[in-house]
C-alpha cells in the first residue's frame, strides 16, 4: 500500500512543528515498509493532510472522489488560534467552523494530545479522533559534549553559565510572556528563545514583551534543526 503525504501548502509551514511532524510521518511510514509519495499516485490508497489551508480540503475531496481514504491531522484547534495573531480573537468562531469542515473531510483525524482530542470532539468533529504524538527523534536529539561545547562557544557561554532555552513562535500560549518575566527575575541566567514570528502579525502585548526583554534574554530567530540540536 502506498501513502501520499499531501505537500501542496507545506512550504508555508515547513519552519514549524507541523513541518517537522510531516517529516516524522514520512520516516515512520518508510520504516515499516510503506511507499510514500508527495504527488498523487495510483498506488497511493491513502492521502494524509496536515494543514487546514484551503488546498488541503480540495486535496482531501479529490482523494475521496477517487475512492481513496483520507487521514487528516488535527494540529490546530480554536484554542490554539485564539490570542495567537492580531485579530485572531475575532476570527476564532469562524476558525472553529472552518476546522470542523477540514477535519470532516478525513476518514479519521489524528491529533497530538488527549487535550486536543477533547477539544475537537467538543467542537463537533464526528470522525474518529485518535491521539498520536508528533514525536521527537531521540537518535538525533541526543546528548553530546562536543555539540554542547560548540553551542556555548557560539553564544559566549562559559561552561558553568546556566542557560534556559525555549522554542516556538512568538505566541502567548507558547509561554513567551512568562518567559520574558522569568528572564527579568533571574538576571544571572542566560535565556534563549529560538523561533521567529513576524512582529507585525502578533498582538501588542507580544510585541512589547519582545521589545522590552532584558539583556540576558536573546532571540536568535529561526535556526535549522542542527543548531537547535546543539542548543
Amino acid at each position: 500500500m502506498g501513502v501520499q503525504l499531501y505537500s501542496g501548502s507545506l512550504a508555508l509551514v515547513r519552519r514549524s512543528g507541523v513541518g517537522r511532524a510531516v517529516e516524522h510521518q514520512r520516516q515512520m511510514l518508510e520504516q515499516i515498509g510503506v511507499h510514500v509519495t508527495q504527488r498523487a499516485s495510483r498506488d497511493a490508497r491513502v492521502v494524509h493532510c496536515n494543514t487546514v489551508l484551503p488546498d488541503s480540503v480540495l486535496a482531501a475531496l479529490w482523494a475521496k472522489l477517487r475512492g481513496k481514504r483520507v487521514v487528516f491531522y488535527g494540529h490546530s484547534t480554536m484554542e490554539d488560534f485564539r490570542a495567537s495573531f492580531r485579530g485572531s480573537d475575532r476570527l476564532a468562531p469562524l476558525f472553529r467552523r472552518w476546522i470542523r469542515l477540514c477535519y470532516g473531510c478525513g476518514d479519521v483525524v489524528i491529533t497530538p494530545t488527549a487535550y486536543a482530542r477533547q477539544l475537537l470532539v467538543r467542537d463537533g468533529i464526528r470522525r474518529p479522533v485518535y491521539v498520536l504524538s508528533n514525536g521527537v527523534d531521540t537518535s538525533f536529539f541526543a546528548p553530546s559534549a562536543q555539540r554542547r561545547r560548540a553551542f556555548r562557544e557560539a553564544y559566549g557561554l562559559a561552561d558553568t553559565d546556566k542557560a534556559v532555552l525555549s522554542v516556538g513562535h512568538y505566541i502567548a500560549r507558547k509561554g513567551l510572556l512568562e518567559f520574558v518575566e522569568l528572564a527579568r527575575s533571574m538576571p544571572q541566567v542566560r535565556f534563549f528563545w529560538f523561533g521567529y514570528t513576524d512582529l507585525a502579525l502578533v498582538p501588542r502585548a507580544i510585541r512589547e514583551a519582545v521589545a522590552s526583554a532584558p539583556a540576558n534574554l536573546v532571540f536568535p530567530g529561526f535556526v535549522e534543526r542542527e543548531a537547535l540540536r546543539d542548543a
